[in-house]
């Protein structure tokens, strides 16, 4: 790979991304708001209902769980926005973050349908928060990494509608499989299978400190140039939930 090539991972993008290319983006961001609001809407208030400890509301319990929850979210979104800046993998930049994050939150979500105690649904529910945070983050990178200045608020619409169906879909799918452990079952295999057709059709440009060594040449450091803060305006428009 040429130094030249080993730019592009940085460099701003020109060339107008495919239809099909938005579509498993939105796809994989929408599967990623089914595991948090499947949960969130339903699953959450269920296990706080049936599991409150006494002497605590359920009420009380839900406020408690999920507010542990977003402190982690609040962490987490950040956290590994930066982390995936500086990822050096084959893979790219993004998709070991999205792949790890999504397979994580699918297990954590699991994890979380056992839970039967005020503990272990806090615990939980942070796990699921970290990883899927870790999945997002990545995924909202990928706007400022692949789509042109004039081609965003295009991408941006798809991708908001894509989460605004994630959250009606995660409501649905936990009310209607039936019971906690299978709504949970689904939501996990939803938001894993939806990441696939854009991580397997779609990888993003390497690290260009990596491509940089086998060039031979001196590249441009991420912390002076990270991708995840010009995509600052679409994570304000979507936000992880609390």
């Amino acid at each position: 790979m040429t130094a030249t090539a080993a730019h592009d991972a940085l460099a701003e993008p020109v060339h107008p991304v495919p239809g099909r290319w938005t579509a498993a983006l939105a796809l994989a961001n929408g599967a990623i708001w089914v595991g948090w609001y499947g949960p969130l809407q339903i699953l959450l208030a269920l296990q706080a209902a049936e599991y409150a400890p006494a002497g605590m509301s359920k009420e009380s319990m839900l406020a408690w769980v999920t507010g542990a929850g977003a402190l982690v979210s609040l962490i987490a979104n950040p956290v590994f926005g930066a982390l995936s800046d500086r990822t050096t993998a084959r893979w790219g930049r993004r998709t070991p973050w999205i792949v790890t994050g999504a397979a994580g939150g699918a297990a954590s979500l699991l994890l979380l349908a056992t839970a039967t105690s005020f503990l272990t649904m806090a615990l939980g529910w942070c796990l699921v928060q970290l990883t899927l945070n870790a999945a997002f983050a990545a995924v909202t990178a990928a706007v400022p990494d692949r789509v042109p200045r004039g081609q965003r608020g295009t991408v941006g619409g798809w991708l908001g509608a894509a989460q605004i169906l994630g959250v009606v879909t995660g409501a649905g799918l936990a009310t209607l499989v039936g019971g906690i452990a299978a709504g949970y079952a689904a939501c996990a295999a939803f938001a894993l299978i939806g990441v696939l057709p854009y991580v397997l059709r779609h990888r993003v440009a390497g690290h260009p400190e990596v491509d940089g060594e086998r060039a031979g040449g001196r590249q441009p450091r991420p912390r002076r140039q990270p991708p995840t803060a010009h995509g600052l305006p679409q994570r304000v428009r979507q936000r992880p939930p609390h």
